[in-house]
């Protein structure tokens, strides 16, 4: 009999899917917590903060919701609140007049920068792990996150040691 059949107090080995799960939604949480706090601070939902961090280079709308894994629709309504306080501007795609190119805005990118400053100086999740732990980690991530195969997410930002 296995950790699975002998009864709800029993703890699935370290290797176990549930186990792997259980570990990497508690740092996602904690990542979600950090981040969320950040927004608040400059007066941003979470769901802002992580467009502005997408918004690097340009996106069309429907990109962006991919990216953030939203519906369109529900990304309108965070880039509305974006554009009204003059983070993001629409701009039409050279290319297809139907699309438009979500741009930051000089504020905007001096918001992300600030806040992208901010996130890393102040988290704390990685900070029991040496560098050549993080090397790892990352690597391990990358090769079970969907977005490796995707060009259109951006590599992940090299680890200092």
């Amino acid at each position: 009999m296995d950790n699975y059949q002998r009864g709800a107090e029993a703890v699935a080995p370290a290797e176990s899917p549930r186990q792997l799960a259980d570990q990497l939604f508690a740092v996602v949480r904690r990542l979600r917590q950090h981040a969320t706090e950040l927004a608040a601070d400059y007066d941003l939902s979470f769901l802002q903060l992580r467009a502005l961090w997408r918004l690097e280079q340009p996106l069309a709308t429907g990109t962006l919701a991919e990216q953030l894994g939203l519906d369109r629709s529900n990304v309108t309504s965070v880039v509305d609140g974006l554009e009204v306080r003059g983070l993001v501007t629409r701009q039409p795609h050279p290319e297809d007049r139907r699309v438009k190119l979500l741009v930051l805005t000089d504020p905007g990118r001096v918001t992300r920068a600030a806040i992208d400053e901010r996130m890393f100086a102040t988290l704390t999740v990685f900070d029991d792990l040496t560098g050549a732990e993080r090397r790892e980690l990352v690597a391990l991530l990358a090769k079970i996150s969907p977005a490796s195969n995707d060009t259109a997410d951006r590599s992940p930002a090299p680890v200092a040691s």
